[in-house]
């Protein structure tokens, strides 16, 4: 497991400018999992920090088994490994606006998943196979918006997102434009990999991820309130899509 100092940015560009940063933890596991249980971190199992892979494998309980059957379901392609990044539930709580799923053949990836959920418990899988011949650790992919994730977008139009994962950074772009192709949302998730050598340091970084994955909630509400009163437009919340894996 290695942790993440990232910084997350958000810039709305139209109709109203709103722009923020802040910093959040998150952490990069790897499935299989060689280890289940630490002093500090457990998966599927309440501890000071733990992951439960059902939040992430749309409720089954093996997340590498789920990743496989989708990504042979839409590409016919096998893999072998998955790495996840997530925000971590610090005491059994967590928020995840979105978490990032990398699916691997040996040392190729194969697929990428993207989990996106919203403030009504509902949430969408967007999975793309990877762009064989794209810059190593890079990729970029189109995709059609079908989930309400904000009451002051649509929830049409498309998301041009690009991934940077190697073995010591991440950088995540992902850009909302409507139907007219006007740029209106930019967002990005980037920082360092951080390799976790002792307890000592793993509960030093549970400790800062604990008051940034709580502050997380309180800051979508925040700037959801200053988009209110700039009087952006506001979306009334459809019904969710049937199909939750696109």
């Amino acid at each position: 497991m290695k942790f993440i100092k990232a910084l997350v940015f958000h810039k709305r560009n139209w109709p109203k400018a709103n722009k923020f940063l802040y910093s959040c933890n998150y952490i990069s596991i790897k499935f299989p999992l060689e280890n289940k249980k630490a002093t500090f971190f457990s998966a599927n199992r309440f501890n000071l920090l733990s992951i439960y892979e059902r939040d992430y494998a749309n409720g089954n309980q093996d997340l590498l088994s789920w990743c496989k059957k989708i990504t042979k379901e839409k590409y016919n392609y096998n893999i072998d490994s998955v790495e996840l990044i997530t925000m971590p539930r610090i005491l059994g709580y967590a928020f995840n606006p979105v978490s990032f799923m990398f699916c691997y053949l040996g040392k190729n990836l194969i697929s990428t998943i993207l989990k996106v959920n919203n403030t009504f418990s509902e949430n969408h899988y967007y999975i793309n196979c990877a762009i064989k011949d794209s810059k190593k650790y890079e990729q970029n992919h189109n995709i059609e918006k079908i989930f309400h994730v904000s009451p002051f977008l649509p929830r049409e139009g498309i998301y041009k997102i690009k991934y940077k994962n190697n073995d010591d950074c991440i950088k995540f772009n992902i850009d909302y434009y409507n139907d007219e192709g006007e740029n209106i949302l930019e967002t990005s998730v980037s920082g360092k990999k951080i390799i976790v050598e002792n307890n000592y340091s793993l509960l030093t970084n549970i400790l800062k991820t604990a008051y940034l994955v709580s502050r997380v909630i309180y800051l979508i509400h925040f700037q959801a309130v200053k988009l209110f009163f700039k009087k952006v437009k506001f979306y009334k919340k459809p019904k969710q899509n049937t199909k939750r894996i696109t």
